[in-house]
């Protein structure tokens, strides 16, 4: 089961693969919202959001 708050991994799609996030909201049944985690080696001045399906990510930390 997937909850808001859950630490991911994203695997697709390739210009963010290897990056985690944080799971923000349910968008629909088959899609969620992950706001991607900022890091020294990805210092971002505004929070990128991506629209992603179950598929696209793997759950790190429940």
């Amino acid at each position: 089961m997937i909850y808001i708050g859950m630490l991911v991994h994203i695997v697709y799609p390739n210009y963010v693969k290897g990056m985690e996030g944080y799971i923000q909201a349910q968008e629909n049944s088959a899609r969620w919202l992950v706001r991607l985690k900022q890091t020294p080696f990805n210092p971002q001045p505004e929070s990128i959001i991506l629209s992603l399906e179950e598929s696209d990510f793997e759950v790190i930390e429940q």
